[in-house]
């Protein structure tokens, strides 16, 4: 019985940390700096 208390633990552990980054994810706004403004993509070149 302890094994599984211990195992209940850890998963709850580690949904907890998943649901903290994703409500800091969507009060941020979902995207990153980088993803925004440092990956745009080339523009074609006039000839």
């Amino acid at each position: 019985m302890r094994n599984a208390e211990k195992l209940t633990d850890k998963v709850l552990k580690a949904v907890e940390r998943i649901a903290r980054k994703e409500a800091e994810k969507a009060m941020v706004g979902g995207s990153s700096e980088c993803a925004t403004f440092w990956h745009q993509p080339k523009r074609p070149k006039k000839r």
